[in-house]
């Protein structure tokens, strides 16, 4: 059988017990990195509680590296012969580096290639940045969206909270939560801040760890805030997007409209506060 298992985000005594019951019997380990999975289980086992009463916790046995990079080639019927691993008789494992398998992780293909041939899985429940970060985050609301990590470029960047922002049920307060890498958050906060400069930022990072740390506030106070601080670790950012009625038009309807080219820009500059001559140069430009 195989069963996905969630890893700590940071702090290992997050880690379930049912999560050590199944590592401890597993026969088979695949996972993300190797080595992270391999530091993770010697850790563990230096626990005096989980040394005690899951002894072979760190007991070697035949670990392999699947990630989104390999899975293509690696999850093919005479992979897992060659490999001598029997999804349907074993016990094998699926973890990634840190958090719930098929979150912004790998995972998926791997249950379509268990799914497609009758074999039983499971995941256990676990730690998840997205829900942590949304619950820490305060923000009422009626639930949240998840979109992942956004992507690395400006314009692809603003592209996305538009529409995500813009797409929202005005009758229900839905958050927004992104995952976002140290090299990109203060760009990708830029961006925020471009689409809706009223917008509530929660933005916490390296979670459950010694170094975790949260800010909160609309956006350019955030901003402002990140700008003396060290930005170092892994971000989850949850948006509050102000609201307005169903009447006013979004960033992303007056880029689509029939207009002449000097007026579209002075209406988005009005909204974004950003400057009506660059944002001219972009819209001749087809940006």
């Amino acid at each position: 059988m195989l069963y996905l298992l969630p890893t700590p985000l940071g702090n290992l005594r997050d880690i379930t017990l049912r999560t050590l019951e199944v590592l401890s019997v597993a026969d088979v380990i695949l996972c993300e990195d190797t080595r992270i999975a391999k530091k993770l289980l010697m850790l563990l086992s230096r626990d005096a509680f989980i040394a005690t009463n899951f002894p072979n916790i760190n007991e070697q046995k035949p670990i392999f590296c699947l990630h989104s990079h390999n899975e293509k080639t690696f999850l093919q019927d005479e992979v897992f012969a060659k490999l001598q691993i029997d999804l349907q008789n074993q016990t094998v494992i699926y973890m990634s580096d840190a958090g719930m398998p098929c979150i912004s992780d790998p995972g998926t293909k791997l249950i379509e290639y268990a799914r497609d041939r009758g074999i039983r899985y499971d995941a256990l429940p676990g730690g998840s940045a997205v829900v942590l970060a949304y619950a820490m985050s305060g923000m009422d609301g009626d639930g949240f969206i998840f979109g992942g990590f956004l992507p690395h470029k400006r314009e692809e960047r603003r592209k996305c909270l538009m529409e995500f922002f813009e797409r929202l049920d005005m009758d229900k307060k839905i958050r927004v939560v992104f995952y976002e890498s140290p090299h990109r958050i203060l760009d990708a906060l830029k961006d925020v801040a471009f689409v809706d400069s009223q917008c509530q930022v929660f933005a916490i990072k390296e979670m459950t760890k010694l170094n975790q740390k949260f800010f909160q506030g609309r956006v350019d106070r955030v901003l402002e805030e990140l700008g003396s601080q060290n930005i170092q670790g892994e971000w989850v950012l949850v948006l509050k997007p102000q609201e307005r009625s169903k009447e006013v038009l979004g960033l992303s309807e007056i880029r689509q409209m029939d207009i002449p080219p000097k007026i579209k820009a002075k209406l988005i500059a009005k909204i974004s506060n950003e400057d009506v001559k660059t944002i001219y140069q972009e819209i001749i430009n087809g940006k």
